[in-house]
């Protein structure tokens, strides 16, 4: 999957003019018989800011933080990361014990403010090689404990960001790593024939039947071809929150 190096364009806080009115009262008291109170009415300028934060998120191969392939900047949106023809070969190996991959996927996410960000991963296998294979979603530590061997606990959801207020512009990095294993699946059938008769030769009476038994077997395995592997999808849906709300 080619990689777009394009980093995150950042939402920056939206500032807003705000007139602000001064009023001004002052009583004169003039010597004499009689007062006077007069009223002034003076407008200022001023800039007040409201910073709204952002809320970036990305999903790819693993790569530097910030240059993912795509990113998302809105509440309830999904994103993907496709797979399957490019590791069809190696899953299906070779021989009688088949073969195993690991496919490494990295999220960048970020949300500023009192926002709190959880996500969830959906797989969508089927058809080819991989869909005849075991397979298990984990987190990991990083890329390079993506491995065929890892021992991480399989998830499929996280919540890299709580509703704690941040002002952070650092990314945050996760790993996925998805691990399938092919096994070829054999079938083996054994058939066996036994044929008995009684030769006839005139002038010795009655001989004793003649038994002959034969057999045959077979092993059946199933062809796959992994140049028409299709190609599986995981599919990174994410939400946001606020204090008091559920993640």
């Amino acid at each position: 999957m080619a990689q777009d190096t394009t980093r995150p364009v950042w939402r920056r806080p939206h500032a807003w003019l705000l007139p602000v009115v001064v009023l001004l009262v002052a009583a004169l008291v003039g010597a004499g018989t009689g007062s006077t109170l007069a009223l002034w009415r003076a407008e200022l300028s001023g800039t007040a800011r409201m910073p709204v934060g952002v809320t970036v998120f990305g999903v790819g191969a693993p790569a530097t933080p910030g240059t993912l392939a795509t990113y998302a900047t809105a509440d309830g949106q999904s994103l993907t990361f496709d797979f399957g023809p490019a590791q069809a070969a190696a899953l299906l190996g070779s021989g009688p014990t088949g073969g195993a991959v690991a496919v490494p996927v990295q999220v960048d996410s970020l949300a500023q403010g009192h926002r709190g960000l959880t996500y969830t991963v959906t797989p969508s296998i089927s058809g080819g090689v991989f869909g005849v294979s075991r397979w298990s979603l984990y987190k990991v530590a990083s890329a390079a404990a993506c491995t065929t061997g890892t021992t991480a606990t399989a998830a499929t959801s996280s919540t890299p960001w709580s509703t704690a207020y941040t002002s952070s512009t650092a990314l945050v990095s996760e790993y996925w790593c998805l691990v399938a294993r092919f096994v070829p699946a054999t079938g083996s059938h054994t058939n066996t024939a036994t044929v008995t008769g009684t030769p006839v030769i005139p002038g010795l009476g009655s001989p004793s039947p003649l038994t002959a038994t034969d057999s045959w077997a077979a092993t059946a395995r199933a062809t796959l071809d992994p140049a028409a592997e299709p190609t599986h999808r995981l599919t990174f849906t994410f939400a946001t929150s606020r204090p008091g709300g559920t993640p």
